[in-house]
């Protein structure tokens, strides 16, 4: 057999189409793609793909990259730190201490009372808000009485720093255009490779070895297919589903 089954790519969401283009891969790094002709139209198909995974895994990233989360992780012990030493000089002796950190702490309360648990945004913002309000009058005066200046300035700086490499991630990550624009040069150079497969396995001295890589891509084909067949069948209105391509009559 040398027909090959056509991979619903239109329906498959970005996640799926690349590990599906990983695992064609795959099957071609099993055979010695050189002398079977097909290691330039392999080599290119690999080259996209990693073009792809690159953009790819910083926008999946559900989690802080390390710098950032550690960045995280210092202003949140800071905040919680100046939390607490405010709040342990509401029970010294001298009225002035207490007088200057009730003040503060009613501040900080005003703010949020667990401004280490917002949103990664909403925290630098309303950080922003709080360390303005210290700056000013009678709170300014009681980050002095406390002698707190030092660990302000620390919390301010751990606060502008997180925020700037937070915002610098976010106008590097890949724009669905650019997703898109991958996808297709992906798409194309599949369609190559396994074109150029299908037509060995019919012409070639040796065709064992093609149909060989078109029964192993068939059966990948199939599970992916089904895959999204079921999820598709299954979704109502869930509008998670990637239709990047414009459709051909092929994937129809």
């Amino acid at each position: 057999m040398n027909n090959l089954t056509t991979p619903n790519l239109f329906n498959y969401r970005h996640g799926e189409f690349l590990q599906f283009m990983k695992n064609v891969l795959k099957v071609y790094g099993q055979v010695d793609t050189a002398t079977l002709s097909l290691a330039d139209k392999a080599s290119k198909l690999e080259t996209f793909t990693r073009a792809l995974d690159e953009v790819f895994q910083p926008q999946m990233a559900q989690e802080l990259t390390p710098e950032l989360s550690n960045l995280d992780l210092r202003r949140d012990k800071a905040l919680m730190g100046i939390k607490i030493y405010i709040d342990s000089q509401t029970y010294r002796e001298e009225s002035e201490r207490v007088m200057a950190a009730q003040n503060l702490f009613a501040n900080y309360i005003s703010h949020g009372e667990r401004i280490d648990k917002l949103s990664y945004q909403q925290e630098t913002a309303v950080i922003q808000a709080m360390l303005q309000d210290w700056r000013e009058g009678n709170l300014l005066a009681a980050t002095q009485v406390l002698d707190l200046t030092s660990w302000i300035d620390l919390l301010n700086q751990l606060n502008k720093e997180f925020d700037e490499k937070y915002v610098k991630r976010a106008q590097e990550a890949p724009q669905p255009a650019e997703m898109d624009q991958k996808r297709l040069a992906i798409k194309s150079a599949y369609e190559d490779l396994t074109m150029d497969t299908v037509a060995f396995s019919r012409v070639a001295a040796d065709r064992e070895p093609y149909l060989n890589i078109i029964k192993s891509l068939n059966g990948l084909i199939d599970d992916y297919n089904l895959a999204v067949t079921q999820r598709l069948a299954g979704r109502g209105t869930d509008t998670e589903g990637v239709q990047p391509e414009t459709p051909t009559p092929s994937e129809g």
